[in-house]
Formats: structure tokens, C-alpha cells, sequence
């Protein structure tokens, strides 16, 4: 059992990210389902709403390698998983790294870097 209350943690991150943040939308695909009759696969997906904080990387983070020009960095109060979409100012963006700060099993949130 951890010596610190590390849910205290994530109701604060939690009230700091709605308070400084945004409600954003995004999609998971979940799976495929065939219809035999036609022949076609279709993608499952499900949508959930998290708050969220959008910034933007310093020009010093910037490699072109790793983080492009363009790429965003959005702390989420939710997990999100890479290929996830989020909408944002009527864009679509797609997660293409996800890392959860979770000390002692808890999540407290993730960081996403987004992609146009």
C-alpha cells in the first residue's frame, strides 16, 4: 500500500485541468464487424468526452523527429490510448503517443502528443 494518498492527487490534477481546460471530444476504434451478406468490414468505434488542457510544444521541443511541427501536447484527465481521435476547434487530431503519470497504480492523468 503506497505511503501517499495519490487520489488526493488526481481529484486535484482532475480540478486543475477542468478549471484551465475544455471538454474534448474523442473516438476509440474498438473492433470490426463483418456483414457476411455484403462482404464488408466496418470499424466499431466509441466515443467519450474528457476534460482536458491543449498546449503547444516550445520551438526547443520541436525535433522533427519525434515531435513535429504542428504536433500538440494535450494533458487529459482520462486514459487515452494511441490511434484515439480528439476533436479540437473543429479539427480531428490523432494520438500518436500516450503516457499516463500513474505512481502506485493511479492514474492521475495522461499526457497525449496529438497529430493533424
Amino acid at each position: 500500500m503506497p505511503k501517499f494518498d495519490y487520489q488526493g492527487t488526481k481529484e486535484t490534477a482532475y480540478r486543475l485541468i477542468n478549471r484551465f481546460g475544455q471538454e474534448l471530444d474523442f473516438t476509440r476504434e474498438t473492433g470490426e464487424s463483418y456483414d457476411p451478406v455484403s462482404g464488408t468490414v466496418t470499424s466499431t468505434t466509441e466515443s467519450y468526452s474528457a476534460d482536458a488542457v491543449w498546449l503547444n510544444y516550445r520551438n526547443e521541443e520541436i525535433d522533427d523527429t519525434i515531435v513535429l511541427q504542428g504536433d500538440a501536447r494535450v494533458l487529459v484527465a482520462a486514459s487515452v490510448q494511441v490511434d484515439d481521435r480528439v476533436t479540437f476547434e473543429g479539427q480531428e487530431w490523432r494520438v500518436v503517443t500516450a503516457r499516463p503519470l500513474n505512481p502506485a497504480g493511479v492514474e492521475i492523468y495522461t499526457e497525449a502528443q496529438v497529430r493533424k
